[in-house]
């Protein structure tokens, strides 16, 4: 399956958006368009061809045409089609190829830091069908509702809302197994109760009933993250509100959050919010927050 990767934020934006229908004995027309154009098909069957590719749509199928490639329906309609379009742009560099099923562990690429936001990759599908094809129409069915109002805060909605269909997307080329969802919740519950005494992974697993090896595959695939990983998170976490409580030394709040070395502590802490802790409460302390 062609998969689209692009990276975010920035958050793509949505653009116009509506309901058609191809009557029967008619088909799509023949164009090159400089922006994405997604269509889910709720009724009938639509025939299109983007370059040298065809896809045959059903009630529940999507397809996202992509900017600069020739589309055309290929065959008529054999009855009327109904179905929803969405125009829209990302805003970062994309590529569309073929490619495995994504994970989380290739979703969430970068943690954010005091100055910087989270980073992930966006993948989703250039075609496929909605598990869950009712969700999709109410999702394009409020969007047509911001279309025809005059409310500017139901039309800012409009981004919001498309980008978690977007996102839902992803989530259902994304399926996890539910053994895979209960391990990373136990893991990150015994994490997060064991922080301050320290973490192994072969004490974990052990203490879990898993191997190893299979803790580890379910965190990344749920969270993106491994054990480990999560660990210094957790940690970090709970040195930031420490720091902001304003009376902790730095070395104190090293151990209380479950660093034994303040050097390590302190260079986690500056790779990931982009200052030192010192420099960190001098901040929060200066802005309130």
């Amino acid at each position: 399956m062609a998969m689209i990767h692009t990276l975010v934020p920035p958050l793509p934006t949505y653009v116009k958006g509506g309901a058609g229908m191809f009557a029967k004995g008619t088909k799509h027309f023949a164009r090159t368009f400089h922006l994405f154009d997604f269509l889910f098909v709720t009724k009938g069957t639509l025939y299109m061809k983007e370059a040298e590719q065809i896809f045959k749509l059903n009630p529940g199928d999507y397809l996202i045409l992509v900017p600069g490639r020739h589309h055309a329906g290929y065959r008529l309609c054999e009855e009327d089609t109904s179905f929803y379009w969405a125009h829209f742009q990302l805003n970062a560099p994309y590529t569309v190829k073929q490619g495995e099923k994504p994970d989380w562990s290739q979703v969430y690429r970068k943690q954010a830091t005091h100055q910087t936001p989270d980073e992930f990759q966006l993948r989703i599908g250039q075609s496929g069908t909605f598990l869950h094809p009712e969700r999709a129409k109410a999702v394009f069915e409020s969007l047509l509702a911001a279309e025809h109002s005059d409310d500017p805060e139901m039309r800012m909605h409009r981004q919001s809302r498309f980008f978690d269909c977007l996102i839902y997307l992803q989530k259902e080329a994304m399926e996890l197994p539910s053994g895979a969802q209960e391990v990373a919740r136990r893991t990150m519950a015994y994490i997060q109760d064991h922080y301050k005494i320290g973490v192994r992974i072969d004490e974990l697993a052990q203490q879990l009933l898993y191997h190893p090896d299979y803790v580890t595959r379910s965190m990344k695939k749920v969270t993106g993250l491994t054990p480990k990983q999560y660990l210094h998170h957790v940690r970090l976490e709970k040195a930031k509100e420490l720091l902001q409580n304003g009376s902790y030394h730095v070395a104190a709040v090293s151990e209380e959050s479950g660093f034994k070395d303040v050097s390590y502590f302190s260079r986690l802490f500056k790779e990931r919010e982009g200052m030192t802790p010192g420099q960190y409460r001098r901040l929060i302390g200066r802005s309130g927050l």
